[in-house]
C-alpha cells in the first residue's frame, strides 16, 4: 500500500492508494518527455509475430474463439489456473528473496553504463529481479535474472536529451549486456551455470522452434544471409536511386552540424487560444483556463489567493476560539498567467544553392536547434521543403518535433529553388490551418537565400518566377503571421534577395549566422492589418541616388535594431519577476 500526496496552495493532504499505472502508445505518433518516461518502471515493445507459422496459429486461435468463446474459454482453464497458482506462490515467496551485494553493484554498474541518470532505474531492477527469482521458484537472485530485466528496465531510459537517438540499438544493448555480465567474477558465472543447466534443455527446444526462413539456420537474433543479402540489395538501389538523382539534379545529403546556442523566440504580442502546454507566448484567454503563478495585495475579498493571505495574517496570531485573525490589509488576490500552444511552420529551401561551401550542414544545424528549442517550449512543428521542380509537405503539424529531425536529416538536397510554390504551399497551409483550428497561434520561419528561379507549377512552367514569388510573399504578408526570415546567403558577395523576400512577407529579418548569438532573446514582431501590394512591393526596391546594399556588418545591425527587440536575460527576468 502506498500513499497519495496532494498539494495545492500551500494545503497538503495525504492518503493511502494502492494503483498501478499501464500505459500504451505508438512511438510513430510521438515521443514521450524523458521525465515522463521515467516514471514507468519497466517497458516492453509489443509487435506482430513474424513467424509465418505462429501467425497462421493466432488467426487459427482467434476464428475459434469468435466461432466457440465458452468452449475456447474452457479449453484454457487448467493453463490459466495454473499461472494463478504459479504467481500467487511468487507473491508468497517474494519477501522472503534475497539479493546480494554482488548484484547490487552489478545493477548500479548496469544502470552508470548506459548513462542512466535517475535512480529509479536501479530501484526498479533490484524489485523486479526478486520478482523474477520469486516466480521462477527462487530464493536468491541470480545474475541471468538481472540480465533478463535489464532491458526491460532501460529500454525507455537511455536518452537523455532532445533528438539524441539511443546510444545503441536493441542488438547492440544486448551486445553491451553479454559484455558486463561476461565481466562478473567467476563465482558468479559458476552458480548461474549451475542453475541454466536444468533450462538448458527448454532453451535447446526453443531453438529447434525458431523461425529458419527455409534455410535451417536462422533465428531471431542472427540473421539468415538471405537477409542480409536482402538488405544489402536494399541498401544499394536506395544508393543507386540516389545517384541517378545526383546524375540528373546533383542532389546530395547532407548531414547536419552539431547545433549551438541560438536566439530564443518570442512574439511582442499576447497570441489568441485556449490554453495549452506551450511556454513561449503568453494567452488572452480568460481565468478560469489559466493558471495561478502569484499573489498581489488587494482590497477586495474576491478570487483570494489562501496560502499567501494566511502568511500575511500570520504575525496577527489566532482569536480566542483558534481561528486566525484576517485583516484586510492581509488580503492577497491570485495572479494569473496562461500560454498557449504555437505551431513553428518551418519553410526549408534544400535547392542546388544551399549546396555550395555545404550551406546545407549550416541550415540544418540551425534548423535542428530551432526544433530543440521548440521541444522545449512545447510547441508543434510542421516542415515544408523545396527544391527541384517544386515543394513538399515534409511533416503535416505535429508534436513529434523528433519526425520533423528525422526527416531533415533525410532530406536531400540539390536542384533549383521553386520558392513561389513552397510559399503557395505555405499560404494553403496556413488558411487551411485557420479553418480547423482559428485561434492556433502560428509563427513561419524561412530559411532560404530568396534566389527563386522555378515558376508555380500552375502556370505550366512559364512566367516569372521572382515576380511569382514577389505575390506569394505579399500574400502571406497580409494574413499577420509572425515572419521570421534567416537569409541563408553568404559570401562576401551577396544578391540580397533575402531581405526583399523578408519584406514582401513583412517578417523579421536575420542573417543565419546572426542566429547564433549567446545570451539573446529576438522578439518578432507580428504585422498589424493587410498591406497593399505594391506599396509591398516598393519596399524591397532602392531609392534612386541609393547604393544597393551590400550587406556589411554595419547595415545588418542598424536593420536589426529597426526590426527586433533584443533583451538580455536580465530583462527577461524583470520581465517575469512578479
Amino acid at each position: 500500500m502506498g500513499v497519495n500526496t496532494v498539494q495545492r496552495e500551500g494545503m497538503t493532504k495525504v492518503h493511502p492508494a494502492k494503483f498501478m499505472l499501464i500505459g500504451t502508445m505508438n512511438p510513430e505518433e510521438g515521443e514521450l518527455r524523458p521525465q515522463l518516461l521515467d516514471r514507468f518502471g519497466l517497458m516492453v515493445n509489443v509487435a506482430a509475430p513474424t513467424d509465418v507459422k505462429e501467425r497462421c496459429e493466432v488467426v487459427r486461435q482467434r476464428m475459434q474463439y469468435e466461432r466457440h468463446p465458452v468452449d475456447f474459454g474452457a479449453a484454457w482453464v487448467d493453463a490459466e489456473r495454473e499461472l494463478t497458482e504459479k504467481i500467487k506462490a511468487a507473491q508468497e515467496c517474494l519477501p522472503n528473496v534475497i539479493l546480494g551485494d554482488e548484484l547490487l553493484l552489478l545493477i548500479s554498474e548496469i544502470c552508470i553504463e548506459f548513462k542512466v541518470g535517475s535512480l529509479r532505474a536501479d530501484l526498479t531492477m533490484y524489485k523486479a529481479s526478486t520478482a523474477l527469482a520469486a516466480y521462477r521458484g527462487r530464493l536468491e537472485v541470480l545474475p541471468e535474472d538481472v540480465r533478463d530485466v535489464a532491458e526491460w528496465v532501460l529500454t525507455h531510459r537511455r536518452r537523455r536529451q532532445p533528438f539524441e537517438s539511443p546510444m545503441d540499438g536493441p542488438k547492440s544493448m544486448d551486445d553491451k549486456l553479454d559484455e558486463i555480465m561476461n565481466s562478473l567474477p567467476p563465482e558468479n558465472n559458476n552458480q548461474s551455470k549451475d542453475d541454466n543447466a536444468s533450462n538448458q534443455q527448454n532453451d535447446d527446444d526453443k531453438s529447434e522452434q525458431a523461425p529458419n526462413n527455409g534455410n535451417g539456420n536462422a533465428t531471431e537474433d542472427e540473421p539468415s544471409p538471405q537477409d542480409d543479402g536482402q538488405s544489402s540489395q536494399q541498401n544499394e538501389q536506395t544508393n543507386k536511386d540516389d545517384g541517378n538523382v545526383s546524375n540528373d539534379d546533383q542532389m546530395q545529403t547532407f548531414t547536419a552540424s552539431k547545433p549551438g546556442q541560438i536566439k530564443q523566440l518570442r512574439l511582442n504580442q499576447k497570441q489568441k487560444g485556449a490554453t495549452g502546454s506551450g511556454r513561449r507566448n503568453n494567452s488572452t484567454s480568460s481565468q478560469q483556463k489559466t493558471r495561478y503563478v502569484r499573489s498581489t495585495p488587494t482590497d477586495k475579498a474576491v478570487d483570494l489567493a489562501l496560502d499567501a493571505t494566511l502568511r500575511a495574517a500570520a504575525p496577527n496570531g489566532l482569536s480566542e476560539d483558534g481561528q486566525p485573525i484576517i485583516l484586510p490589509e492581509n488580503y492577497r488576490k491570485k495572479v494569473y498567467n496562461s500560454t498557449t500552444d504555437t505551431l513553428i511552420l518551418f519553410v526549408v529551401d534544400a535547392s542546388g544553392s544551399m549546396s555550395a561551401r555545404k550551406r546545407m550542414e549550416t541550415v540544418k544545424g540551425a534548423v535542428i536547434s530551432l526544433l530543440m528549442d521548440a521541444y522545449q517550449q512545447r510547441d508543434k512543428v510542421g516542415v515544408i521543403a523545396f527544391r527541384g521542380t517544386k515543394a513538399e509537405v515534409l511533416l503535416e503539424p505535429t508534436r513529434s518535433v523528433e519526425l520533423a529531425e528525422r526527416q531533415l536529416q533525410r532530406l536531400p538536397t540539390g536542384g533549383r529553388t521553386p520558392l513561389a510554390h513552397a510559399l503557395s504551399l505555405t499560404s494553403d497551409m496556413i488558411h487551411r490551418l485557420r479553418r480547423h483550428e482559428p485561434d492556433q497561434a502560428l509563427l513561419l520561419i524561412v530559411l532560404s537565400d530568396g534566389k527563386a528561379n522555378v515558376p508555380l507549377p500552375d502556370s505550366g512552367g512559364v512566367g516569372d518566377a521572382w515576380k511569382q514569388t514577389e505575390q506569394m510573399a505579399a500574400q502571406i504578408g497580409q494574413l499577420d503571421v509572425p515572419t521570421l526570415l534567416l537569409d541563408t546567403d553568404s559570401g562576401h558577395v551577396r544578391v540580397g534577395r533575402g531581405k526583399e523576400l523578408s519584406q514582401l512577407l513583412r517578417a523579421d529579418y536575420l542573417l543565419l549566422e546572426d542566429m547564433t548569438a549567446d545570451g539573446l532573446v529576438h522578439t518578432i514582431r507580428q504585422a498589424a492589418g493587410p498591406a497593399d501590394y505594391e506599396q509591398v512591393r516598393q519596399i524591397g526596391q532602392p531609392s534612386e541616388g541609393v547604393e544597393p546594399d551590400t550587406h556589411r556588418r554595419d547595415d545588418r545591425t542598424v536593420h536589426q535594431l529597426q526590426n527586433s527587440t533584443i533583451h538580455t536575460h536580465e530583462d527577461l527576468q524583470q520581465e517575469s519577476a512578479p
